[in-house]
């Protein structure tokens, strides 16, 4: 039974480190594109900062209707994650990356106690990696979304830790 359960276990640990590092490569991907967009961002904002000295001069309906505009653009710009988020979320899936190769040997070198408390820590990472990665909607033919990426990398991690903690308990039970 330990021996089935190795081997569940190195396919589950090599699903986590290829999510893993897809999604570590993914949020450099944003992070780049990020950086490459500053510019426009920055001309956006002085055409907003220019919308906004053209609506002090109006008055009436077609002002009420750039305010709104203005707003909607400023709520929008608002919602651009910065290049920290990324780098965040890259720290925390590269964790979840040597936590899943910390699995990986406990498959073979049983630690029970050890390897369910990292498969307590792999669940609160997963969980912090989803709530702190950005929330952007991907179009109709993009990829999936961050948050979506980070639930998809943890998960085998979690997994790949229960596994470990099953040998474990086969271990120590004979």
């Amino acid at each position: 039974m330990k021996t089935v359960l190795r081997i569940f276990g190195i396919i589950i640990i090599l699903i986590s480190l290829l999510t893993c590092s897809m999604s570590i490569y993914r949020a450099q991907l944003d992070k780049d594109k990020l950086a490459e967009e500053q510019t426009e961002l920055a001309a956006v904002k002085d055409n907003i900062d220019k919308l906004k000295k053209e609506a002090e001069n109006m008055t009436g309906e077609s002002k009420k209707q750039i305010d709104e505009q203005i707003a909607g653009f400023e709520q929008e710009l608002e919602n651009i994650p910065s290049e920290t988020a990324y780098l965040i979320v890259q720290v925390l899936l590269s964790t979840l990356l040597i936590l899943s190769l910390v699995f990986a040997v406990f498959l073979f070198r049983a630690n029970l106690k050890l390897s369910s408390q990292l498969f307590y820590v792999a669940v609160i990472l997963t969980i912090v990696a989803f709530l702190v990665s950005p929330d952007i909607k991907r179009g109709e033919y993009g990829g999936m979304e961050s948050r979506t990426l980070a639930l998809l990398s943890g998960i085998p991690v979690a997994i790949g830790g229960l596994f470990a903690i099953l040998v474990a308990k086969r271990t120590t039970s004979k």
